[in-house]
């Protein structure tokens, strides 16, 4: 059961102390919460029978779900698995403070980097590289009490690779958290869902929390892991939150532009001007990168001061950080006490849950309810746990940009027809109908005095004008010619002078109806909804039947869905062989991979679109370049081992041949 990875771990250290029990966590928690009065420990107080049950937690960000499910989990090991490396970093440290740092494992693809970094900061290298080796020897065993890992690393186990029993076996005796599934696409979350199923027929226990969960997979998850009305816990049903479920932080606005983003960008430079914290969210980095040019363009022609930073995942690694602290500490920070700085934050979705930012203005464009309410999660986040009406009284805090602009629906020769956009990535990133669905319930909501229509209630009026125009007909396949963004913006415009409050249980009811649609609106006769919940459906039916994949490495892939190259852009690429070459002149012949990756690869890696376009933009590193210029005074044997070490490091790298630059990333879009 044990693998082989060439470690120095023995046997003995294979189950490594014990997993605190509830008294101890609780006694923590008080300490790092500052207060023996949290609500995770009196609802357990109230309900002792569910600490022994597998459940589903529904709560708003920043409410203390993984506080809850250290409470629940407390006395045997856990494994706490989550979408994103970044927010598996901040809990694993979360978590250290809690349990200890010989308690705690960390697992994703770069934790063997993060951990060597991390122990740097406190030992010698020779002592941060024994430390960070040991502690990813004994994460791959799954040894210590607590590991915190992102699901790649554990998910997959339910495509049954070789070895997957492992995995497995731990789980049976074990408690399995698994955090916000709807972030994953479909195929993925019919993964997640698989594993949550046959960890609790082995006997292992499992909670899900999330701030959103798609109907159709509590009905799948609830149905596959056996479980009762009263094991789904939403947290503002309680009575102790009565008053934050109907409390109110933002108001919601439509507004239209042509792609120039004309009637957008004076909204947002007046409101930044006049000392607010403006977060401008996009669907792509092609868009975040345009918008941010053109606020930064309009700053210029009005001779005024406002800071502007653009954050996105085509950056260095380093850059990348630079940018997030720079977000999350001097311009965004979601602490008291800190002074305001007036600025615009132009980001991609990867702010959504993964950094902690308050900001007062949010400016987005459409996509799936679940993925707008996150979003929302970042505005007045200072308001989150206050009840009573905080949103703005005389302007929305929350402006939905509808793109008006036309897009070529086809390439076919003589097929000159378009569409509208609604906003980038609309169709590619998100499923098109979901999106469209989304804003379906929220005009009829506002059609509707605020008062949310239920799906029973919107099923009919689909099938009618001027709704029916909005969607496919059923013999329509994807990508057919008729104008459906077009109507649908015909239908929002008559509510574009309209505002609309949302509490926060309306928020989770907005993301309920929509998928609800989604899934139910597939039988009406005359409509057509895509594939988003058949592709779910579908790898669930794989799944049942048996799949095996040959690889891990495969079913890693799988779940993931990687599409991207990491490289060198061709303007660094001379930089990098000069500083690996000196690196490997100054170590040689000892040359240790986790100091490359650390100290050098941070600066200069990126990653990128595989299908940016047909030809070919990206070409080979010269290894050899970056051989020390000393190589030829060491014996044979020697100088064969460092030259295989270097090539096997830097052969997954390539030489990306388009445009970077500090400020806006790799330039991989056509403006």
């Amino acid at each position: 059961m044990v693998e082989d990875v060439g470690g120095d771990i023995a046997i003995e250290d294979v189950e490594v102390g014990l997993a605190k029990g509830a008294d101890a966590v609780s006694e923590g928690l008080s300490s790092l919460l500052k207060t023996n009065n949290f609500w995770q420990k009196e609802f357990f107080k109230g309900r002792p029978d569910l600490k022994t049950k597998n459940l589903i937690l529904v709560a708003p960000t920043g409410f203390g779900k993984t506080e809850f499910a250290y409470l629940w989990g407390a006395g045997k090991k856990n494994l706490m698995i989550l979408p994103l490396q970044s927010a598996t970093n901040m809990i694993f440290t979360r978590t250290e403070k809690l349990y200890g740092k010989e308690q705690v494992s960390l697992l994703h693809g770069d934790a063997a980097l993060e951990l060597y970094v991390r122990s740097k900061t406190d030992n010698v290298q020779e002592i941060a590289e024994s430390n960070s080796r040991k502690a990813m020897d004994m994460a791959r065993h799954l040894a210590k009490p607590f590991i915190v890992a992102t699901a790649d690393q554990i998910a997959p186990a339910t495509l049954k690779y070789p070895g997957f029993e492992r995995i497995f076996a731990v789980l049976m005796n074990s408690v399995l958290v698994v955090d916000e599934v709807q972030a994953y696409d479909p195929q993925a979350a019919a993964i997640v869902t698989c594993l949550l199923q046959q960890s609790a027929a082995l006997g292992g226990k499992v909670l899900l929390m999330t701030a959103t969960l798609p109907p159709f997979i509590y009905k799948e998850i609830k149905m596959r892991a056996g479980l009762n009305e009263d094991q789904f816990v939403k947290l503002l049903d309680l009575p102790r939150f009565a008053g934050i479920s109907d409390a109110i932080r933002h108001r919601i606005e439509f507004l239209f532009h042509n792609g120039t983003y004309n009637t957008v960008l004076d909204r947002i430079i007046k409101s930044a001007y006049i000392g607010n914290k403006v977060l401008v969210i996009m669907n792509t980095v092609s868009s975040a990168c345009y918008i941010y040019d053109c606020i930064k363009n309009k700053i210029f022609e009005n001779g005024l001061q406002v800071d502007t930073v653009l954050l996105h995942s085509r950056f260095t690694f380093e850059r990348r950080k630079e940018l997030e602290k720079l977000v999350t500490e001097k311009y965004m920070p979601n602490k008291q006490g800190i002074a305001s700085i007036p600025c615009i934050i132009v980001a991609t979705q990867i702010v959504e849950a993964s950094l902690d930012i308050d900001a007062d203005l949010l400016f987005t464009e459409p996509a799936p309810a679940d993925s707008i309410v996150q979003r929302m999660g970042r505005v007045y986040r200072r308001f989150a746990r206050e009840g009573g009406n905080r949103a703005p009284e005389e302007w929305a805090n929350v402006v939905m940009m509808i793109n008006t602009d036309k897009k070529k629906s086809s390439k076919k020769k003589g097929n000159s027809k378009s569409d509208m956009l609604l906003g980038s990535g609309v169709g590619t990133v998100y499923d098109r109908d979901l999106v469209a669905l989304s804003i379906v319930v929220l005009v009829n909501t506002i059609r509707n005095n605020n008062e949310i229509l239920n799906q029973v209630q919107i099923l009919p009026i689909l099938s009618e004008e001027p709704w029916i125009k909005c969607f496919r007909k059923k013999k329509e396949k994807r990508g057919s010619e008729s104008s459906i963004n077009a109507e649908m913006c015909k239908v929002i415009k008559q509510f574009a002078d309209k505002t609309y409050l949302i509490t926060e249980k309306g928020k989770s009811t907005w993301v309920e109806q929509s998928y609800e649609l989604l899934e139910n609106g597939g039988s009406d006769p005359l409509l057509n909804f895509g594939r988003y919940i058949s592709k779910y459906r579908e790898t669930l039916d794989v799944l049942d039947s048996g799949y095996c994949s040959d690889k891990k490495r495969d079913a890693m892939r799988l779940f993931r869905n990687i599409s991207d190259i990491t490289g060198i852009p061709s303007c660094m690429v001379g930089d990098f062989y000069n500083e690996v070459k000196e690196w490997a002149d100054t170590n040689a012949p000892k040359l240790n991979y986790l100091e490359l990756a650390t100290d050098i690869f941070p600066r200069y890696v990126v990653s990128c679109p595989r299908f940016v376009n047909k030809d070919m933009f990206y070409s080979f590193l010269d290894i050899e370049k970056t051989f020390p210029s000393t190589l030829s005074s060491f014996d044979i044997e020697t100088q064969k081992k460092m030259e295989n070490k270097l090539t096997r490091w830097l052969s997954d790298l390539m030489i990306i041949n388009l445009e970077y630059n500090p400020e806006k990333g790799l330039k991989y879009y056509d403006l």
